[in-house]
């Protein structure tokens, strides 16, 4: 490595303990969250060794930035400020959801490999990316993405986000598609099938295109605070997205709504067949509905 290479990563290496310490975070838990081991952790931080381009991204990304700034912002320190500067944006809270609402998850690790705890670490990483969004939105002066987007637009936005969240929190199972294929994610290992993700607000079923049979994860969503608070009824909506409710299972087409009007390309999970389903997370403190009944009330 040339010696300007060998400052550049020392610097990169300073930024990111920097920004560790202004996160409040210790080295183990960066380390944790990053998937980078701790001992290797320590000699980064030391200047003992030199982080390689996948092991720097990782660290960005778990302190909530990206490495095109982390480099930036290191050249500029070495150019003499010749280089764009960039500027460091705090990252905002880090949203984590509790993995006590977890429920019974065997028929989704039956049948596509994945675990209850894929789903949590799922939601944690849209949670992530979807924060970081909005902190720079707001930043700029603007409401947040739930005020500028209709509610259909911030579902899709959701299920991308979680899709993305589920084939990073797979450990290679699944790749998140294209937008040329019609499931959400696909397998990377023989013999299990392909995955739809679908989202709703509060209690709201999924709307699916065209009523399409398949394996299907539902997330459905609530309107909460910033600080996580969550207080039930419309006008009382907050302006972050919460998961408040996991399902999993096989839909055929009978499990739809017909659409009442031709030409309508989204038909609506039938009651019925979403109380089917695998209840694989549950907050009971998002509930969206005014008393516990049901399927609700026997998970408290």
């Amino acid at each position: 490595m040339s010696e300007r290479g060998i400052v550049l990563s020392e610097i990169v290496s300073q930024l990111v303990a920097e920004t560790r310490r202004r996160e409040g975070l210790t080295m183990e838990e960066l380390a944790d969250r990053a998937g980078v081991d701790r001992t290797y952790m320590g000699l980064l931080e030391r200047r003992s060794r030199q982080p390689t381009i996948a092991v720097a991204a990782n660290l960005a990304e778990a302190l909530g930035l990206s490495l095109s700034e982390l480099v930036a912002e290191a050249e500029h320190d070495v150019d003499g400020g010749s280089a764009p500067e960039i500027e460091l944006v705090p990252a905002p809270p880090r949203r984590q959801t509790d993995r006590a609402n977890l429920r019974e998850s065997s028929q989704l690790t039956a049948v596509t490999g994945l675990a209850g705890d894929t789903v949590t670490r799922a939601t944690d990483l849209a949670y992530r990316k979807l924060d970081l969004v909005d902190e720079q939105i707001r930043g700029s002066g603007s409401s947040s993405i739930v005020g500028l987007v209709e509610s259909s637009d911030l579902s899709s936005l959701l299920a991308n986000l979680l899709s993305a969240g589920i084939a990073r929190a797979s450990n290679g199972l699944y790749v998140q598609s294209g937008p040329d294929h019609s499931s959400s994610l696909l397998p990377l290992r023989q013999g299990l099938p392909e995955l739809d993700v679908a989202t709703a607000l509060e209690t709201d079923r999924p709307a699916i295109a065209a009523g399409k049979a398949g394996v299907y994860l539902t997330f459905r969503y609530v309107l909460a605070e910033r600080d996580g608070t969550f207080t039930r009824g419309r006008g009382s909506r907050g302006d972050t997205a919460a998961v408040w409710e996991v399902r999993f299972g096989e839909l055929r087409e009978y499990d739809f709504h017909t659409p009442s009007a031709r030409g309508t390309g989204s038909t609506r999970l039938r009651k019925e067949a979403m109380d089917r389903m695998e209840l694989v997370y549950y907050n009971p403190e998002l509930l969206p509905y005014a008393r516990p009944t049901g399927v609700y009330a026997r998970a408290r």
